[in-house]
């Protein structure tokens, strides 16, 4: 009995996914050209059963990510079996696939490379096996993605993940700081990391708006039910942007520059009516977190009572007094100051973790840097961070690994934008999440370290597997 509940479950949320969601892919065999005579409209392919596992762990992973203690593990080893299912599910065909674009294997290459020199790294300087755990899951990360790309993703099942990951965000939220009386609440994760992925999750929820308001609208889907996906995806942008705005920890709202740029970048291609609701939910959103930002501006002091609370400028291993809080710019700039100075000292292959931490103790103790700053075990600037630690090597792969799927969401952008078809606007709005998601990413790293962290590595890696993933299958020409 209990070995069909599974089954039902994903038959449940396959059912709802295909009674309010339909493929791009799939309104694009049925749409006809107004100056050619009708074609018979060929059969819409089905999903396969590991297909259907796929988009449910798809939906799963943003939706658990911040909602549930470990949610990111839970998502991702929904989406590592989900994987493995598919892959064994067509082992006897695997080889028949065509080869991935080379701008995916290149985001794989990036994902092993990256995993195999952090961990041969740490190897070489008898750092232990501990330093493999983060690392490793960019492994993990590549393998789903080198399945994800050869199977079909409904890309709704994405947006919905993200709206209810979103709402999940800001709920959590919002109970810890008005139920349990937490001043900064931080989820079930470090605070700052907390801040940065719910915002993130906030701004691709936006980038669904593109998805939901070019859906077609016909006697099986009304304008009811594509309003309310907009509306969905609207308060889970809301929700994610609470969960950054409670936390007080402002490093997460650099992502709005880029987000923003692209923003008015990707308006252009708009009809005026959509242009104008999406700019005016985007405009809401910005002027509520540029009210928090003012009204905080003045002092970053923690709400009164908060003793014991986790600085903006700390990691969890390194509980601060409240007051050091109130000069966390000017800690980082001595730890950025600190690290310069290691860079400079050994540049190519840096000083590995436990180097790091030595050194940076020997400059706080020398007084070239503020002993407070050298307790830390990062540089709270992701580059200047990993040069300290891996020198230009590996500051060269940590590129890499943000520029080979930039280039993949660039490329998918523009090719879904030469052509304006209502049936390809889905090929707009993943790839502009993509462009966001790794750009906001790469903005919160400026004041933090996110692979410093599991949470970190996990959404970044397996986000992106998803992310380029279903770009991969919106491109390819097989039917949904």
């Amino acid at each position: 009995m209990t070995g069909h509940v599974p089954e039902r479950c994903v038959t449940a949320l396959m059912s709802v996914h295909y009674a309010l969601i339909t493929d791009d892919r799939t309104h694009e065999l049925t749409t006809t050209n107004t100056s050619n005579p009708p074609t018979p409209t060929p059969p819409t392919v089905p999903l396969t059963r590991s297909e259907q596992f796929i988009t449910a762990a798809v939906f799963l992973f943003p939706a658990l990510a911040l909602t549930v203690p470990d949610g990111y593990s839970i998502g991702a080893v929904a989406l590592l079996i989900a994987a493995i299912t598919h892959l064994v599910a067509n082992r006897r065909t695997w080889a028949q696939h065509p080869p991935l674009p080379g701008a995916v294997r290149a985001v794989i290459a990036f994902m092993i490379l990256y995993a195999l020199f952090w961990m041969g790294d740490a190897a070489l300087r008898g750092e232990g096996v501990r330093e493999f755990d983060r690392p490793s899951r960019f492994l993990l990360a590549a393998f789903c993605l080198s399945v994800f790309a050869r199977a079909r993703i409904q890309q709704g099942a994405l947006w919905l993940g993200l709206a209810v990951g979103g709402i999940g965000a800001g709920g959590v939220a919002l109970w810890q700081r008005m139920i349990e009386g937490i001043p900064r609440p931080s989820g079930f994760s470090q605070i700052i990391q907390f801040s940065n992925a719910s915002v993130l999750i906030g701004l691709m929820c936006m980038a669904g708006l593109l998805w939901a308001m070019r859906l077609p609208t016909d006697h099986n889907r009304p304008n009811v039910q594509r309003t309310l996906l907009i509306v969905t995806l609207i308060v889970g942008a809301g929700g994610g942007l609470i969960g950054a705005l409670l936390p007080s920890t402002r490093g997460a709202w650099l992502a709005f520059a880029p987000a923003l740029l692209i923003g008015l970048w990707v308006t252009g291609s708009l009809g005026r009516g959509r242009r104008l609701m999406l700019i005016t939910a985007t405009m809401i959103l910005l002027t509520t977190a540029a009210t928090y930002l003012l009204s905080t501006a003045s002092t970053d002091t923690p709400p009164p009572g908060n003793t014991a609370d986790t600085t903006a400028a700390a990691a969890p291993e390194h509980p601060l007094a409240p007051a050091v809080r109130a000069r966390s710019v000017e800690l980082r700039l001595e730890m950025w100051k600190g690290a310069w100075q290691l860079i400079q000292a050994r540049p190519m292959l840096g000083w590995g973790e436990l180097g790091y931490v030595s050194k940076t103790g020997s400059l706080g103790a020398a007084g070239v840097i503020d002993p407070v700053a050298a307790d830390f075990t990062h540089a709270h600037n992701e580059w200047l961070n990993v040069m300290a630690k891996k020198g230009i090597v590996g500051a060269t792969i940590l590129l890499g690994l943000y520029l080979s799927p930039l280039i993949v969401f660039s490329g998918v952008y523009r090719r879904g934008e030469r052509d304006r078809r209502e049936g390809l606007a889905g090929r707009i709005a993943l790839p502009t999440a993509g462009l966001i998601f790794t750009l906001g990413l790469m903005a919160t790293g400026m004041t933090q370290v996110n692979f410093n962290h599991n949470i970190g590595v996990m959404v970044y890696a397996f986000m992106t597997a998803v992310l380029v993933g279903a770009v991969s299958d919106a491109n390819e020409s097989r039917a949904s």
